[in-house]
């Protein structure tokens, strides 16, 4: 009798959610279980801050909401555009509103994604040297073991000691949780006929820049290329030192180079990096370390020349890493490459074509995390912008359809040159870059030599929403659906368009609940009851935020936004930018610890360490079954329109165990 108690009330929750979805705006769901508290002593109150470009997200943010509201808590959902809100509020904020909480100007919980790059090392989004505005410790995470544990991660050479050092972290940011990660991301992509290898390319060269548009093969080499994404391209640029957007790839990935990059298409190489502006093989690459690894020196590629004609030299790769460094240029990853690099003098040309990086200390991601900075012109930006290049981001070569004019339009050494925007369609144009550098794979001759860089004038067209993309497509308009439509949830679609022009693959994406680590009671936890019980003692405090953030953990139902929203398209996540597949246990990154396990859903688990941290239910003792919140997410998916957008980041003691502590005993003095 109580089971069939529970699914009735569970129906008519699902009824009510689905008519408030389909009714009113997202931002109105507001959903109770017949078993939930309705309210916490005292009250505990926290915003979550969702940007409106992706209405998946919007979705399971609608989720986790109500599922922490059955917990008593006083949560708020406020969805807001990327730019400027989300990244003035908590991505690039100004000084004065670092650290503060939403109610402040700041934000609690922001729920994104982001694209992961290679290698994991946490130190560039977790160590206490990386807080915004400059670096993207967006978290604003102050933990002595983290910085320690990231110091010796990005300075240890040696692979098996890294990777258990890599182990470690992970224990540490499972239990801490600066960041709540949900799901790592599975994705799918669809694309007209005419291109023949489309599938094979789409599914092996997702990686760093999306899509290999130089790789594709057509029958004429008049070919037209139209890419659609959700996200507006240019938004914040298409200089890759100054955009953190994924959509922005899809044209600064065409249009600039970097000394090396990723090929995944040699055999049993792994994660294989190969020399673009710098010389040499994939075997032989013009790159070379000294012992310490303190020292790099690099031979760059000779012949190379700009868009406009002009040889590429030595000198750019000073110019790009001294305006990397430069405060006026307002580099969101600028304390990244400072904290690598050393500073402007620590970059020396040693002749027209090489280079040198003297390291303050050994960096074990060099290759992957510093030569794959994209160069710069320094013939164009330099005349032009002098030493105030905080004109840059506003300028025309940055916002190439909409900056300041009588500033130098995007000059690059890419595949594909600028041609024009149009604002009345939002579309880039770009153009095939006939006189595109060789080199192994992926210069013009061995694309040539392969039937490939068929594409002569390539299109990336912004279409807002999966229904009007799918649409464009099946009419022809455009000949390529971006990841971010998130198709797996269009199945009627995806089976009629048929699996020759389809593909899916394990992305290198994580979708995650970013905490401010400064919110006195989810961060410090300087203001729960707990902490004011033993006032001035810091461990309480962070005890207490710890179980709060634990709380929260438990009580988001991963498995059922994957499976029900996202029809199966991903996997729980346990850390980021260390992911992998507990499932299979199979590393994306290296040193993923397999040990681990994504926090399971129990909201009877969630509301014991609530109450660890001194807040009591002020209704009922009992939770919503735990599947009520779980059939939510099938009446979500039904009413909303699915898209996404990522940020793309920079990457992003002794094991002990990942069990969450729970006990309330009074903790040891502070030091």
């Amino acid at each position: 009798m109580r089971r069939d108690l529970t699914v009735r009330s569970l129906a008519v929750l699902i009824v009510v959610l689905s008519v408030f979805m389909v009714l009113g705006p997202l931002s109105t769901v507001e959903v109770k279980g017949v078993g939930c508290a309705t309210g916490l002593s005292p009250r505990l109150h926290v915003t979550l801050l969702v940007p409106t470009s992706n209405p998946a997200r919007r979705a399971w943010a609608a989720i986790i909401q109500n599922s922490l509201q059955c917990l008593g808590m006083d949560v708020s959902r406020v969805e807001l555009p990327f730019s400027p809100n989300i990244y003035s509020r908590a991505l690039s904020p100004p000084t004065s509103i670092v650290g503060k909480t939403f109610d402040q100007g700041g934000f609690d919980i922001l729920f994104v994604g982001y694209n992961l790059l290679i290698d994991p090392d946490p130190w560039g989004l977790y160590h206490s040297s990386q807080f915004p505005p400059a670096g993207q410790n967006y978290y604003l995470w102050n933990n002595t073991q983290n910085d320690n544990l990231t110091n010796q991660i990005k300075t240890t050479l040696d692979a098996a000691t890294r990777n258990n050092l890599v182990k470690q972290w992970q224990v540490l940011a499972y239990n801490e949780l600066p960041s709540i990660p949900l799901l790592y991301t599975h994705e799918i992509v669809a694309f007209d006929s005419d291109y023949s290898n489309a599938q094979q390319v789409f599914q092996t060269y997702h990686f760093p820049a999306w899509p290999p548009i130089e790789h594709l093969t057509n029958a004429t080499n008049t070919s037209r290329f139209i890419l659609a994404e959700t996200g507006q391209a240019p938004g914040e640029g298409v200089v890759p030192e100054l955009s953190t957007s994924y959509y922005d790839l899809a044209i600064s990935g065409e249009l600039f180079s970097g000394l090396a990059l990723r090929n995944d298409t040699i055999p049993n190489s792994g994660q294989a990096m190969i020399p673009a502006l710098a010389a040499g093989t994939p075997s032989a690459p013009g790159w070379s370390a000294s012992p310490d690894g303190k020292t790099w020196d690099v031979a760059l590629r000779p012949g190379v020349t700009w868009h406009d004609g002009q040889p590429f030299t030595s000198d750019d790769v000073k110019f790009t890493f001294d305006i990397y460094q430069n405060d006026t240029f307002g580099a969101q990853t600028e304390s990244f490459v400072k904290g690598i690099v050393g500073g402007i003098n620590n970059v020396t040309t040693t002749g027209p074509l090489s280079v040198r990086f003297t390291l303050p200390a050994p960096y074990a991601y060099f290759v992957q995390n510093i030569l794959t900075t994209a160069i710069l012109p320094k013939h164009i930006l330099q005349p032009a912008f002098g030493t105030d290049y905080s004109k840059v981001t506003n300028s025309l070569f940055n916002q190439p359809g909409t900056g300041t004019a009588g500033t130098p339009l995007p000059v690059g050494t890419g595949p594909y040159k600028w041609v024009g925007y149009d604002a009345a369609t939002s579309t880039s144009h770009l153009v095939r870059n006939n006189n595109y550098f060789d080199f192994s794979d992926w210069g013009k001759s061995a694309l040539i030599a392969k039937n490939q860089f068929r594409v002569q004038d390539y299109y990336v067209k912004t279409i807002v929403g999966s229904d009007a993309a799918i649409t464009a497509l099946t009419n022809h308009e455009v000949d390529f659906l971006d990841s971010q439509y998130h198709l797996e949830t269009q199945q009627s679609f995806l089976t009629s368009w048929g699996a020759s022009k389809q593909t899916s693959y394990d992305s290198y994406g994580v979708q995650e609940m970013g905490v401010n680590m400064k919110h006195p009671i989810i961060g410090t936890g300087t203001n729960t009851p707990y902490a004011k019980q033993y006032p001035g003692n810091a461990t309480a405090a962070a005890n207490a935020a710890r179980w709060i953030r634990q709380a929260i953990s438990y009580a988001t139902p991963r498995d059922q936004i994957i499976s029900s929203l996202l029809n199966g398209a991903g996997v729980a996540a346990i850390t980021t930018p260390v992911v992998g597949n507990y499932k299979t246990g199979a590393a994306l990154t290296q040193g993923f610890n397999t040990a681990l396990q994504p926090y399971p859903y129990n909201l009877t688990k969630a509301g014991q360490l609530l109450q660890s941290a001194g807040y009591s239910p002020t209704y009922g003792a009992s939770f919503i079954d735990q599947y009520g919140v779980y059939l939510i997410g099938a009446v979500v998916v039904a009413a909303v329109a699915i898209a996404a957008v990522y940020v793309l980041r920079v990457r992003r003691r002794p094991m002990s165990t990942a069990t969450p502590n729970t006990t309330a005993a009074p903790p040891a003095t502070t030091p």
